[in-house]
């Protein structure tokens, strides 16, 4: 069952389940509730909901199913809205594994993905992965990610808001970006509560109330700087099987 653990046996990963079908969400909650390592904490259809639970109970790790109306930009809003709102690791299923989509959806916040081809036994695994930091996917998948950490690296330096330090610049760029505060610290290499430290200190300076009015402010700033549309590199969608690789979640 879950929830169980022996002498010796690594704590159950909780995890929160989202899905606005019915039969989805009673299915998985099934599922992982009696499966060993795994503790169900809530099945829920909002995910507003869902971010509300950490504070009540330890939540590991969030299920978001991307499918039906939450497909394509819907859902990347929702995972960019829950980027901000919790540091809860946040596996969704059954997005497409195209390259393009896979960063589009890794710049959005996501700890691990699974596709509609995906087994149970799959999920499992990436929910583990998830919760060890590490990001599971193809090496044509991996080599988009790289590609566009190069980009933004390039972003980080693409504006100037002279009201801002250096770093809180550089941090300003990445929440543009759609980068979660955990992701931001991994690729700067800094402690989380420095990140959150630094987000409040921009908000504030900013003279802005949330994360999306400060990327609005750094988009609207580097286009009048540039005289141009997005600096942002597009991702060409790469052919070819390779084998699965595992990143680390820190890195994004």
């Amino acid at each position: 069952m879950s929830g169980t653990a022996g002498p010796g046996t690594e704590q159950a990963i909780r995890v929160v389940v989202v899905s606005q079908v019915r039969i989805y969400r009673q299915g998985l909650a099934h599922l992982l509730d009696v499966e060993d390592g795994f503790e169900l904490v809530a099945a829920t259809s909002e995910a507003d909901t869902a971010v509300t639970l950490p504070g009540q109970s330890r939540v590991d790790v969030l299920l978001l199913d991307m499918t039906g109306d939450m497909a394509g930009s819907r859902g990347l809003e929702t995972l960019h809205r829950l980027a901000g709102l919790s540091d809860v690791p946040c596996v969704v299923m059954g997005i497409p594994e195209r390259t393009a989509d896979v960063v589009s959806f890794a710049e959005a916040g996501i700890a691990g993905y699974v596709t509609t081809e995906n087994s149970f036994t799959d999920l499992l695994d990436t929910l583990r992965s998830a919760t060890r930091g590490e990001f599971a996917c193809k090496g044509n998948v991996a080599a988009g990610l790289v590609e566009r950490l190069a980009a933004l690296a390039r972003e980080r330096r693409a504006v100037s808001l002279p009201q801002l330090t250096a770093r809180e610049q550089e941090i300003a760029v990445l929440l543009e970006s759609g980068l979660s505060n955990k992701q931001i610290a991994g690729m700067l290499h800094v402690q989380l509560t420095t990140v959150k430290n630094h987000v409040h200190k921009i908000l504030e300076k900013l003279g802005v109330r949330g994360r999306a009015e400060a990327a609005a402010m750094v988009r609207k700033h580097r286009l009048a700087e540039t005289g141009s549309g997005s600096s942002k590199r597009s991702i060409s969608d790469r052919e070819g099987s390779c084998p699965p690789e595992r990143v680390s979640a820190e890195s994004l």
